[in-house]
């Protein structure tokens, strides 16, 4: 007796492919409509989430030119935009104030002296024309900084950011950071090296103006929650062999950090979690703060711009931008003008191919091409075909029809 195949699959449905099925039959009757409905249900959908995302106020202005800007000088009009139901008013200003000190602290119970650098302060001007209601956000805008290149992208220690003491060997045995003179270097790597690191102050209200009160941000909660478990307070302790980026050394005037001047807390340092997240794009906005407390009330405001961040150097912009969140983030007509275009496009697809269903129709299920055992037509029979003993025919699967 033979022995069954051992490589048989199991008798089930599953296995033998049995499991029951929709197979819908597409048909005119059945396409056609599908077509309206999509049009019909998404553009008033597309509409509303235009609409919705117009009533969401935000304020974008370019303050690069504030290094050369000796007198009080209007943005780029070019480069300012805003949102609101005030169609006009006065664009924002800056002016660079050279030569202003920059302080930096030492940690907490230290009695060292805080330590100071020169750095040029752009002092900007601008007019919030409405109200702008819980939650605002403040962002910084960069421009031709590509961030998603790949070898930026690599260049960093997730290990070191999460609180280990790695040391050079180990480092540079992972391949994500180069190490210039075998320097221990917290944190690695040229993304942690290029952060933003222009100091944007809150919001001061212009003397003279009734219930405008100053406005403040606050870092807390600009970074996404699942970014913050990434990272670890350092774990260090012979500090004097730890040296900070290259970039961040104006702010640690002994070279390596010191119990005095340590090294930051990544913990909690949202600014430097919202940078390592890398953009997409060229062209992003991160988020520098939030308020999700207070009204910004309209008025005239005030406020500073530590210019640490060197834009020339790579031919980028920097810009400011306020704004309310509205229910579905901040402005972006992207997802409603989808919509839109979604429903024109199947509703002019619905009306060519019903047009052409009307014109032309096309016959499904023709009957006459179909063959039930000595009832063959005319057409079914040929050269190629087989009738077993009573006349009745017997086709192959592979015969045409």
């Amino acid at each position: 007796m033979d022995e069954p195949p051992k490589r048989r699959p199991p008798n089930t449905s599953f296995k033998q492919q049995r499991l029951k099925a929709w197979q819908p039959i597409l048909t005119a009757k059945s396409v056609l409509p599908t077509f309206f409905i999509v049009g019909i249900l998404f553009a008033p959908l597309g509409g509303l989430l235009v609409w919705r995302n117009g009533q969401v106020t935000e304020m974008s202005f370019e303050y690069t030119p504030c290094m050369s800007a000796a007198t009080s000088t209007p943005v780029p009009e070019s480069t300012f935009v805003h949102s609101s139901a005030v169609g006009d008013f006065n664009k924002p200003t800056y002016v660079i104030i050279p030569n202003q000190n920059q302080t930096v602290y030492p940690a907490a119970g230290s009695t060292a002296t805080p330590f100071q650098y020169t750095v040029q302060t752009c002092s900007i001007t601008l007019v919030i024309p409405v109200d702008l209601h819980p939650p605002v956000m403040m962002y910084y805008k960069l421009t031709n900084f590509y961030q998603n290149h790949r070898k930026y992208t690599k260049s960093l220690d997730y290990k070191q950011l999460s609180g280990e003491n790695a040391q050079v060997p180990v480092i540079q045995s992972r391949k994500g950071c180069t190490l210039p003179d075998n320097q221990l270097i917290y944190p690695c790597g040229l993304i942690a090296n290029s952060m933003f690191n222009d100091t944007i102050s809150d919001l001061f209200a212009v003397a003279g103006q009734t219930g405008v009160p100053n406005y403040n941000f606050s870092s807390t909660g600009i970074a996404w929650s699942s970014d913050r478990g990434k990272y670890g307070k350092y774990g260090y302790t012979d500090l004097s062999t730890v040296y900070p980026p290259v970039n961040w050394r104006p702010r640690y005037p002994a070279g390596p950090y010191t119990a005095d001047f340590p090294p930051p807390d990544i913990t909690t340092d949202e600014h430097f979690q919202v940078w390592m997240k890398t953009a997409g794009w060229p062209t992003f906005l991160k988020a520098y703060g939030r308020n999700d407390q207070a009204t910004l009330k309209a008025g005239q405001y005030t406020m500073t711009i530590d210019m640490n961040f060197p834009i020339d150097t790579y031919g980028g912009k920097k810009y400011i931008v306020i704004t309310a969140l509205g229910a579905l983030g901040g402005r972006n007509n992207f997802l409603g003008v989808a919509f839109i275009v979604l429903a024109v496009l199947s509703a002019a697809l619905g009306v060519i191919f019903t047009a052409l269903h009307i014109i032309k129709p096309r016959i499904i299920g023709d009957h006459s091409k179909i063959s039930f055992g000595g009832e063959a037509t005319a057409h079914t029979r040929g050269s190629n075909r087989a009738d077993d003993v009573g006349g009745n025919r017997i086709r192959s699967r592979y015969e045409d029809d």
